[in-house]
């Protein structure tokens, strides 16, 4: 029997690309999108917000969903939630771009647990660093097209030909999925533990998947900070124009791609996914202080893709390894609700601190950021030499 760990994973990237070109819709398209709905550029911070927090709910909700419901149908109702939430976007009202936030932000909820659900029937241990990373590299693929698609399809024939085509790819692939439905299928997950499910239960029972939570935390407030923000930044502060910003950003993306294949097979190779973990931290720190007092710079943003962006696919096996015998999608939904409070609360930060001084400002104290999620690390690395 063919190995299913490359359709599945490559079935699951592509979806996570789709989410992710809803997701960036609107933070890519900010300050066109801000302007025809008389909102400051800093809005943006406010939808990212509201978008993760709709993800929180879908992660609680995933792992009884799990349970119920056919993990290859959730992935389609998720990419069908995208092509709703950026048919919603192209109002340019500002009731549908809040809708926008709660229709994607469910979307990307309900995604990470079902993805875990069926890599790890279809993946073996050894083999799920590099796997989980090519399903994470559809973030990237997702962002790189976002970055110069969607700016150059607003140039062309404004921002909404750009939502509407989000609509038509999110839908069809939508449809797509019925091959991967029937050829791949997996039995339903264990219920969840507990009443209202086992997440919090599962952070309370093990303080490594709390120490990997924060540190998830602090990483994706990294992440968000860059996807959200920096085309802002470099429009309002640097005087790039949207091509030329979308393009650096694109630029970041890229190294974000290359950082998560080849981190996922370096991992594989050392047997370790610790080590790599703290460099990477340590390195989008120093990116996000240099890009705040430096301003944008090619190397400056592949460097700071390669590990603000790189870190998921390696971190989400680590979690998949780390999980108790509930099973992986129950650990991840715990570690992810935990990491979209993060997503949730930095934007909102981001956006204080941009309005009170400069973008440029945020960026550099956001360098503290990441070291958080180091320090959490290097607890669970001690928690684990106790074991």
């Amino acid at each position: 029997m063919p190995d299913p760990a490359r359709p599945v994973s490559l079935w699951l990237a592509g979806v996570m690309a789709l989410a992710v070109l809803a997701l960036q819709l609107v933070p890519v398209l900010a300050p066109a999108i801000g302007h025809s709905a008389g909102l400051a550029p800093g809005f943006v911070g406010v939808f990212n917000a509201g978008l993760w927090a709709a993800a929180m709910a879908g992660t609680l909700a995933a792992p009884a969903l799990l349970a119920r419901t056919d993990a290859w149908t959730i992935a389609r109702a998720s990419l069908l939630l995208c092509a709703a939430g950026a048919g919603a976007a192209a109002s340019g009202q500002v009731a549908g771009l809040v809708a926008a936030a709660l229709l994607i932000g469910l979307a990307h909820g309900l995604e990470g647990p079902m993805a875990t659900h069926l890599l790890v029937v279809h993946v073996a241990v050894a083999r799920r660093p590099l796997w989980f990373s090519v399903k994470q590299s559809g973030v990237q693929v997702g962002a790189i097209v976002a970055s110069f698609l969607l700016p150059a399809l607003a140039a062309a024939g404004g921002w909404r030909l750009a939502a509407l085509a989000v609509v038509v790819m999110a839908a069809a692939a939508a449809l797509a999925l019925a091959a991967p439905a029937a050829r791949h299928a997996v039995a339903l997950a264990a219920p969840p533990a507990g009443r209202g499910g086992g997440t919090w239960a599962l952070l309370r029972a093990s303080p490594v998947l709390r120490a990997l939570a924060l540190s998830a935390a602090a990483f994706g407030a990294m992440q968000v900070a860059l996807n959200g923000f920096f085309v802002s930044y470099a429009v309002a502060e640097r005087g790039a124009t949207l091509v030329q910003a979308g393009a650096w950003l694109g630029a970041a993306q890229a190294g974000g791609l290359v950082g998560r294949l080849l981190w996922g097979w370096l991992a594989g190779r050392l047997g370790a996914v610790m080590p790599l973990l703290l460099g990477l931290g340590l390195v989008m720190s120093a990116c996000a202080l240099l890009l705040g007092l430096t301003g944008p710079g090619w190397t400056l943003l592949v460097v700071f893709g390669l590990s603000a962006s790189g870190w998921n696919g390696i971190f989400l096996a680590e979690v998949a390894r780390q999980a108790p015998a509930a099973g992986a999608g129950a650990a991840t939904a715990a570690v992810l609700v935990v990491m979209m409070l993060g997503l949730v609360v930095g934007p909102l930060a981001f956006s204080a601190v941009a309005a009170a001084a400069s973008f440029a400002t945020a960026f550099a104290a956001w360098g503290g950021v990441g070291l958080v999620g180091v320090a959490a690390l290097l607890r669970v690395r001690s928690l684990q030499s106790r074991s």
